[in-house]
């Protein structure tokens, strides 16, 4: 099992900075993630990756974010990473 933590500052089109913490876990069968490893396509149902992303940010207009509670899936892909974020309600 692999345990991912990213941080990292998104700019919005209309300026203004996000800045996300994003923790979770990544697992499958051993063959899968060799596959991941080697930079092979390997669908998101072969495998469990699941984050917890936290946002926080100074502009009004994205104050909404600061209180939420968010789970994530992710997939990762042979030229990039790609994280779809759910809100808890």
């Amino acid at each position: 099992m692999a345990e991912v933590e990213a941080r990292y500052t998104l700019k919005t089109d209309d300026g203004a900075l996000i800045y996300i913490w994003n923790r979770g876990v990544r697992h499958g069968p051993e063959e899968v993630i060799r596959r991941l490893a080697a930079g092979e396509a390997v669908g998101p149902d072969e495998y469990y990756f699941r984050t917890t992303p936290v946002f926080e940010t100074g502009a009004s207009a994205y104050q909404w974010l600061n209180g939420l509670v968010c789970v994530a899936a992710g997939e990762r892909r042979p030229d990039a990473v790609v994280i779809t974020v759910y809100q808890v309600t």
